[in-house]
């Protein structure tokens, strides 16, 4: 039996859209696939009377053997004119029954031919792809279909449709095109399902997505505000927050389980005890995903960073060859021939660092940029 992945109704579009097969890729970024194409124009809602429209947002590469419809909406570039701006797309899939069969017996899908083909649409009818990316089990009720066969054919759909599917949920759940791609690119074809199973792991594997957001998609799901991947997420947002806005690399545990009530109480949710809070980092801790030491809380990257910081630190101070290596009268003549030279001459603290830097084996600087 093949596992469904998502059970949305992905095929619902609402809103502006224009459909045509691309002509051109004028411009493609693999990283954050940021695309500019150039299609034609087969149909539209919009007042547009061109045959040709560049569309650009973010999508993987198009083919140009396939038609797609765009939804977003037209919008005037300064340098460039009007261009339509993508919110998502999918391709646009075969509606007819013959259509159907020759897109599931073409060579996209390996070992489906024409005959496995027809009896695919025979059982489930012209809207058969929709029903097998919505319902997948379906295809154990096709005659003759071996099952690595109908493991194949879905993953192959997947492959193909799974991107637009993804796209078109993320938009419902108010994530625009950049940040859904960044989403899709960390999860791939589980993006679905790991969002709606936790939607707070985007706090932790997705740049960009803070607590707040991951908390609004927790609300729209269900989730309710005691729910322990709620408490988890608040506890490592509130401690990688504090640590970037004050550069320390460890919270009080104190400080963190009050900070950590606020932000999970801040919307009035639930009330939130000091013993779950307690509970889920502890947890996180066994995890590995933080470090407790004392008193103190610590991300394991911090936590590390300045363990190592001491170790060289005291790797440094044991070094010996610094000590009176620069007799304070030749380092009066060198610091004078060099004044002379550069034609410069430095206050008597920068003599000072200077001579101590060449006499130490470490030496702090503080300051701000300037002060120097």
């Amino acid at each position: 039996m093949v596992e469904k992945q998502e059970s949305l109704d992905l095929f619902s579009e609402q809103g502006k859209f224009i459909k045509g097969r691309p002509i051109v890729t004028i411009f493609h970024n693999e990283q954050n696939l940021y695309t500019v194409i150039r299609i034609r124009v087969d149909e539209t809602n919009h007042q547009y009377d061109d045959k040709e429209a560049v569309v650009t947002g973010y999508f993987p590469r198009v083919h140009e053997q396939e038609t797609y419809i765009f939804y977003g909406e037209f919008k005037e570039h300064p340098r460039f004119g009007t261009q339509f701006h993508v919110n998502h797309f999918r391709k646009d899939m075969p509606q007819s029954k013959q259509g159907v069969i020759a897109y599931l017996s073409g060579e996209m899908f390996k070992g489906i031919g024409k005959k496995t083909a027809e009896n695919i649409v025979e059982t489930l009818g012209e809207d058969a792809i929709s029903k097998i990316l919505n319902q997948p089990s379906l295809l154990d009720t096709i005659p003759k279909l071996p099952p690595d066969k109908a493991k194949q054919l879905y993953e192959t759909l997947m492959e193909h449709q799974g991107l637009e599917q993804v796209m078109v949920a993320l938009n419902q759940y108010g994530f625009g095109p950049q940040l859904s791609m960044r989403i899709y690119q960390t999860y791939k074809e589980k993006t679905l399902e790991i969002i709606q199973k936790n939607p707070y792991q985007l706090v932790e594997d997705v740049e960009g997505i803070g607590f707040g957001r991951a908390d609004e998609l927790g609300y729209q799901l269900g989730i309710s505000g005691s729910h322990p991947d709620r408490i988890k997420a608040g506890c490592l947002y509130t401690l990688e927050n504090e640590c970037m806005q004050t550069g320390h690399v460890y919270m009080q545990a104190e400080a963190l389980l009050e900070q950590v009530k606020a932000l999970l109480e801040e919307n009035q949710r639930d009330v939130i005890d000091f013993l779950a809070i307690s509970n889920e980092i502890i947890g996180l801790e066994k995890e590995g995903k933080i470090i407790g030491e004392e008193k103190r809380v610590y991300l394991p990257s911090l936590y590390f960073a300045e363990k190592g910081l001491v170790t060289s630190i005291k790797r440094i101070l044991q070094q010996t060859e610094y000590q009176d290596q620069f007799p304070e009268s030749e380092f009066l003549l060198a610091l004078g021939d060099l004044e002379e030279r550069l034609g410069v001459q430095y206050a008597p603290t920068q003599r000072e660092a200077i001579q101590t830097a060449l006499m130490s084996p470490m030496l702090i600087l503080t300051g701000g940029p300037g002060t120097g």
